[in-house]
C-alpha cells in the first residue's frame, strides 16, 4: 500500500535544522453516539485555532459509541481499537496529547485536561523536527506524501517510528448531542494509517540524523462505505519513540495535480427543494472547480418547466476542487404536479458536466378541514408560524406562546 523511493517530485527541504519546541498531536477518541463528544470536538478545534501551526488533530472513532446503527455511516478504522487500548481509554470523549502520560497510568485524558497538557507540551524542547507536504493526482487518485525529519538531539530510543495518518474533513453525518441531527460536520476523521498500525522504523535517531521519505498510496472510493472526497483530505505525520511518547509531528493539506482540463466548472447538485405551493422559488446550485485554473466567474442559466430562462452571473474565487452553493435569484413558474428546473453554466473545457435537471413536487391540496398542531419546546415564545393560501395571503398566524412550559396550540 506504500513505497519508499528517492525524492523526485518535491525539490526542497521542508524541515528546519534548528532546535524547535514540540508540536502537539491530539488524538481524540470519539463516536457518533457519544453525547459529550461534540464538546470535545469544540475544545480540540479551539486549541488548534489558537495554535494553527503547532497543534494537529486526529479524531479516532472507536469503541461502543462508534458502532453505527441501521443506515448510519461507519467511521471506524482497522487501527482505532489498538490505539485506544494502548492509550488506556476508559471513557468518551477522551484524548491523548503526544501519547504522553500526564497523570495516572494512561495517556487518555478527560477533555478538560487537553488544553493544559497541550500548552505544557508546546513549551518543551523537541529533539526532532518534522515536516510534511502532499499532492494528490486527481486523475489516478494517488497521493504522494513527502516527509522529512531532522534530529537536533538524541532520542532516548535507538529506533523511532514514523507515522503518516490520512484524515477526512467536512463529512456530514449523525452525532448524538451535536444538535445537528444527521448534518453534524465531522472533522479530522482518521480514515487510514498510510504507514500501518504503529509506523515504519527509523533506525538512526542521533543528533544530525536526517530522514527523507516519500510514500505513495492509491486512495479508494470509500472507507467502510463512506465516500472519500479528496478535496477534504488532510495529512498528519508524527514520530513516536515506541508505540507511545510522541516527541513531535506536523500536518499538511494536499495540493492537487493531474487535472484533465485547465478550465472546468462542474455542477454537483441542486439543493433539495421542498414541495411548493406555486410561489416563486430561489434555487441553490452547488458548483465545483474541477479544473487546474482558478474559477472566478460563471454565467448560470436556469428555467422551470420550460419557461423563460433567467441568467445569473456569479463572481468569486474557487480554487481547484473547491465548491460553493450559489443561491440564484427568485424565478416565477407555472406550477405542475411535478416541476423540473434546468440549470446550465457557461461553456468551458468540458461541457459534459455543465447541466443538471432537478424535479420537485407541488404541495398536496386539501379541500376539507386541516388541523395544525404545534408542540413547542421550553422556549415557546421563540416559535412563530403563518398559514398562507396559494396566493400568499396569510390566513392564520401564530398565537402567543409562553415559556417555560410547552403548550400545544391547534387551529382548524
Amino acid at each position: 500500500v506504500f513505497t519508499f523511493f528517492t525524492l523526485v517530485i518535491f525539490g526542497q527541504t521542508i524541515v528546519s535544522t534548528s532546535p524547535e519546541n514540540k508540536k502537539v498531536v491530539l488524538e481524540e477518541y470519539t463516536g457518533i453516539h457519544c453525547v459529550w463528544c461534540p464538546s470535545g470536538h469544540q475544545i480540540a478545534q479551539t486549541l488548534q485555532n489558537n495554535n494553527p501551526d503547532d497543534v494537529f488533530l486526529v479524531n479516532i472513532h472507536v469503541g461502543g459509541y462508534a458502532v453505527p446503527g441501521s443506515g448510519e455511516p461507519d467511521f471506524r478504522t482497522p487501527f482505532g481499537t489498538a490505539i485506544a487500548n494502548e492509550a488506556g481509554v476508559a471513557f468518551y470523549p477522551s484524548g491523548s496529547v503526544n501519547r504522553h502520560v500526564f497523570s495516572g497510568g494512561a495517556t487518555a485524558m478527560d477533555r478538560n485536561a487537553w488544553t493544559g497538557a497541550a500548552n505544557t507540551t508546546m513549551g518543551q524542547a523537541s529533539y526532532v523536527n518534522v515536516g510534511v507536504e502532499a499532492d494528490i493526482n486527481v486523475s489516478t487518485n494517488e497521493i504522494t506524501i513527502h516527509v522529512e525529519a531532522y534530529y537536533t538531539g538524541n532520542s532516548p530510543e535507538s529506533t523511532n517510528l514514523l507515522n503518516v495518518a490520512l484524515l477526512q474533513n467536512n463529512t456530514l453525518g449523525p452525532q448524538t448531542g451535536g444538535g445537528m441531527g444527521n448534518q453534524y460536520n465531522h472533522m479530522h476523521r482518521l480514515v487510514y494509517l498510510i504507514t500501518g498500525q504503529w509506523g515504519v522504523s527509523i533506525p538512526t535517531t542521533t543528533t544530525e540524523t536526517f530522514v527523507d521519505e516519500t510514500f505513495t498510496y492509491t486512495i479508494p472510493a470509500d472507507y467502510n462505505g463512506v465516500p472519500v472526497a479528496i478535496e477534504n483530505l488532510e495529512v498528519v505525520t508524527f514520530i513516536t519513540e515506541t508505540h507511545q511518547e510522541l516527541p513531535s509531528g506536523n500536518g499538511a493539506y494536499p495540493t492537487y495535480s493531474g487535472f484533465a482540463h485547465a478550465n472546468d466548472a462542474k455542477i454537483r447538485y441542486v439543493e433539495d427543494i421542498l414541495p411548493q405551493c406555486g410561489f416563486d422559488i430561489t434555487p441553490k446550485v452547488n458548483i465545483q472547480n474541477y479544473g487546474e485554473n482558478d474559477l472566478t466567474d460563471i454565467e448560470i442559466t436556469y428555467s422551470v418547466n420550460g419557461g423563460a430562462p433567467q441568467i445569473y452571473n456569479w463572481t468569486g474565487l474557487l480554487l481547484s476542487l473547491q465548491n460553493e452553493s450559489i443561491e440564484l435569484p427568485a424565478i416565477s413558474y407555472t406550477a405542475e404536479e411535478i416541476n423540473t428546473i434546468n440549470i446550465s453554466i457557461s461553456d468551458d473545457d468540458d461541457n459534459t458536466n455543465n447541466h443538471i435537471a432537478y424535479d420537485f413536487n407541488i404541495s398536496d391540496e386539501f379541500t376539507n378541514t386541516v388541523n395544525l398542531i404545534l408542540n413547542t419546546d421550553n422556549a415557546g415564545s421563540q416559535c412563530t408560524w403563518d398559514l398562507m393560501n396559494s396566493n400568499g395571503e396569510v390566513l392564520y398566524s401564530c398565537l402567543l406562546y409562553t415559556s417555560p412550559s410547552p403548550r400545544d396550540r391547534q387551529k382548524s
